[in-house]
């Protein structure tokens, strides 16, 4: 076994070799973990934004559903309103007017006198002078 410049024996070269070897390996394989860890991290970033964009999206989108519904109501509830005002007035105009009672009792007090036997105030005149 021979030694080299600075002492060492081959056999300890070889392990010391073998030693930086596994720790390269070692730490590349760290690096490449790294990256991929990184770029796991960007592509949650990006489907958090995404996320972030249709959520503010959405609820743009739902503001704008309630506020057509919220119009939606008022208009109905104007319209019932209206309707409530056109019954009350019906309702009204019904009180006002004769019962079917009070329209056959008319019928019998006409049919009773029978006006149109009556004689007008000028036929009378013309019979009497004539």
């Amino acid at each position: 076994m021979g030694t080299n410049l600075f002492g060492n024996d081959d056999k300890k070269n070889l392990e010391l070799g073998k030693k930086l070897e596994i720790q390269s390996r070692a730490i590349l394989n760290l690096v490449e973990r790294e990256k991929n860890t990184e770029n796991d991290i960007d592509l949650i970033n990006e489907k958090l934004e995404l996320l972030d964009h249709n959520s503010i999206k959405n609820t743009r989108l739902a503001m704008s559903n309630i506020k057509e519904i919220k119009d939606d109501i008022m208009e109905i509830k104007h319209e019932l309103s209206q309707i409530k005002s056109f019954n009350s007035k019906l309702t009204k105009q019904l009180k006002l007017m004769s019962s079917k009672g009070d329209v056959e009792k008319l019928e019998k007090y006409i049919d009773l006198w029978n006006p149109m036997d009556f004689v007008t105030r000028e036929e009378l005149k013309d019979k009497n002078s004539g």
